[in-house]
């Protein structure tokens, strides 16, 4: 609400931004993807936490956001704002609304290891360019 920005979406009819039709980045080169995460899992105090995919990812990517918000940084993704999104240690909740929203506008939305199964093991949303480079690096 403080920016004005409505993001919707419905199974097979797209997604959009204050009702205009949005789309994921076409961005194919990880030097120049800005992506964005989050770090639930610190806070959690889990021993397997996002820091050494950080690590590994900051030094390839142009950018790298943090908005604080999943559903919000998933509809970054659906946006073009984003190129990518990834964060462990998330609940459905968390993820859900802005899952379809990125879904609906192009993305990817998959686990760590390219499944569906998450977001128990990982959430990732990205445009298909850049998924198979970009999964490399959240292995552990």
């Amino acid at each position: 609400p403080a920016l004005n920005r409505l993001f919707q979406a419905e199974r097979g009819k797209g997604a959009k931004l204050n009702g205009k039709p949005i789309h994921v980045s076409g961005c194919a080169k990880l030097e120049e993807a800005a992506v964005s995460t989050g770090f639930a899992c610190l806070r959690a105090g889990l021993s397997k936490n996002n820091l050494p995919a950080f690590n590994r990812i900051a030094p390839v990517v142009r950018d790298i956001k943090r908005c604080g918000s999943a559903a919000l940084d998933l509809c970054h993704v659906a946006s073009g704002t984003y190129d990518a999104y990834w964060e462990r240690e998330l609940h459905l909740y968390d993820v859900a609304a802005g899952a379809i929203i990125a879904r609906e506008a192009g993305a990817t939305v998959c686990d760590f290891n390219g499944g569906d199964d998450w977001p128990a093991k990982g959430t990732l949303a990205i445009n298909a360019g850049l998924l198979d480079r970009f999964l490399a690096y959240l292995q552990d």
